[in-house]
């Protein structure tokens, strides 16, 4: 059996605040190792980007620049006229070659870029999204030197075999197969060596040169790509904690257990006591990823459909009910086990919705569910209300369209599914959540892998079926007496309260001072209803 390890992409975890680093005895191994702990940056000199460092990266980067047809930078097109449409053609491919040879936090920024199509046109998204995950590895010397720093022991007192040569390398890190002394195999995912000062030098360029293209191009500007690239420099200068992988791989563990099938999808076992910000180490599931299975006639359909709707199960319970979602479901991140038993890896990209995003998305879960057009614009209008005097009918007519004819009977959703859904938002000026749109595009992402590997495969008739049936299970009397304890606990400081508001407001009564403000028709739904009568 061939086994894939997973490399992680981006991550949507908020900043966690440093702690001094902890190293505690493990009984267990009857050796120091470090544990999974809050650490800080290993020294303030990290954090700066050398002056003269950057200056020649910059050189460096001017000439690949240069050579791939970027220059000047204000020739850039960013607009979406159809009559420039050849040009932007050839200055993504520009780019995407740039990027390509820039390497390291380029191309990871790169890549991160790619999804945002409400910030950029579809010629450069296409051309991001092609981006080459794969590097050269590091050298050995320089990644055991990293993990004996790590462990601070040598390797032999902890692993009976570690093989040498890495199973998969990213820009960030890479991964080796290798068996502790208690004979479990893990996957051991390091960080390359030296890699932290590079990116956020890299970062550090890459903002400027934003900056700069944002000064030069009002079309840079109107798309916000200096606010869309910082968001992506942050968000891959935390990458380089590996203990955020950590945490999204416990936390999503930790609500497959509480699922009434939690033993259909498999989750690998942390590591915790050998992981660290720069090493992390789980268990390795030995299997075929679904990437492989596409390159093989062999693989059996109805074990394949099967493991498919499993999947597709875990994913919209994870978005519409926990709140915590694996945002990277391509075919190399998910597996087929020996036992026919699916499987995720790669928790470097988990997507996290708040209550109030989960009931909204519930809202529109269950309009969809019914085809009820109308109330599944109430619940984007929810969610982004519409700025006074925009064209709610429009927006309403050009929605009911979208639905037609891309969520209809036999409809496929892939990227250009969410594209012309942000299309309609942007259209109509609806800042809707980012958070919103990243699970829509995870929602693409799932659907192109569904179609890669069974292409018979119907997402939404699928997802309306298995929806449907959570959503009875979330109305079991286990789960509705939960919610009610969990209501009634929210509501009790307001029921304290009580008491002490009916004493003001008879007061209020018994000195003339009360007062009642009264807003008619403060409620969109109800102005919509008096103008529908009046028509």
């Amino acid at each position: 059996m061939s086994s894939q390890p997973w490399l992680h992409d981006a991550t949507h975890m908020p900043v966690v605040p440093g702690e001094e680093r902890v190293v505690m005895a493990n009984e267990a191994l009857g050796i120091a190792v470090p544990r999974l702990s809050l650490v800080t940056d290993r020294s303030a000199a990290v954090r700066k980007v050398s002056v003269l460092g950057r200056g020649r990266r910059f050189a460096q980067l001017m000439g690949i620049a240069r050579k791939n047809g970027l220059l000047p930078i204000r020739t850039l097109d960013f607009s979406t006229a159809p009559s420039g449409a050849a040009k932007r053609l050839v200055q993504a491919e520009g780019l995407r070659r740039a990027l390509e040879e820039a390497g390291g936090a380029f191309v990871k920024m790169g890549q991160l870029m790619s999804t945002r199509t409400d910030a950029l046109p579809e010629e450069f998204v296409s051309a991001l999204s092609q981006l080459q995950h794969s590097v050269t590895p590091a050298p050995w010397q320089d990644v055991e030197t990293l993990l004996v720093a790590e462990f601070g022991a040598p390797l032999e007192s902890l692993f009976s075999s570690f093989d040498r040569e890495p199973v998969a390398a990213a820009s960030i890190g890479q991964v080796h197969r290798a068996t502790l002394k208690s004979g479990r195999v893990v996957a051991v995912k390091v960080q390359r060596p030296g890699i932290v000062p590079e990116v956020r030098r890299d970062v550090d360029i890459a903002l400027r040169m934003v900056n700069a293209l944002s000064l030069s191009s009002p079309q840079a500007r109107a798309l916000g790509i200096k606010a869309a690239a910082a968001q992506y420099g942050a968000d891959l200068i935390r990458q380089l904690d590996f203990r955020l992988e950590a945490r999204n791989l416990m936390a999503l563990r930790a609500l497959q257990t509480r699922c009434a099938r939690s033993g259909e999808l498999r989750l690998p076992e942390l590591v915790e006591a050998l992981s660290t910000d720069r090493v992390i180490l789980m268990e390795f599931l030995e299997g075929d990823t679904f990437a492989s299975l596409n390159e093989r006639t062999d693989a059996a359909p109805a074990e394949l459909t099967a493991a498919m709707r499993v999947i597709l199960s875990a994913f919209v319970r994870q978005i519409v009910f926990d709140g915590v979602y694996h945002a990277d479901l391509h075919p190399g991140n998910i597996m087929l086990l020996a036992d026919g038993q699916p499987a995720l890896v790669d928790f470097g990209s988990v997507g996290r919705l708040d209550l109030q995003l989960r009931e909204a998305v519930q809202e529109l879960l269950i309009a969809f569910l019914q085809s009820d057009t109308q109330l599944i614009a109430d619940g984007l209008l929810a969610l982004a209300p519409l700025r006074d005097g925009a064209d709610e009918r429009g927006f309403r007519r050009d929605l009911s369209v979208f639905i037609t004819f891309e969520l209809g009977p036999g409809a496929r959703v892939d990227v250009t599914t969410v594209d012309a859904l942000v299309a309609i938002l942007v259209q109509y000026s609806l800042a809707v959540p980012a958070e919103f749109i990243a699970a829509a595009r995870a929602l693409a992402v799932l659907e192109g892998t569904l179609r890669s590997t069974l292409p018979e495969f119907d997402l939404l008739e699928e997802a309306r079926a298995l929806a449907a049936g959570q959503i009875r299970d979330q109305m079991a009397p286990a789960n509705l007496r939960e919610i009610g304890t969990t209501e009634l606990l929210a509501l009790l400081p307001s029921i304290r309260r009580l008491p002490r508001r009916f004493d003001q407001i008879g007061l209020a009564l018994e000195t003339g001072k009360l007062n009642v403000n009264v807003r008619l028709l403060a409620d969109r739904r109800d102005r919509r209803l008096l103008s529908h009568r009046r028509e």
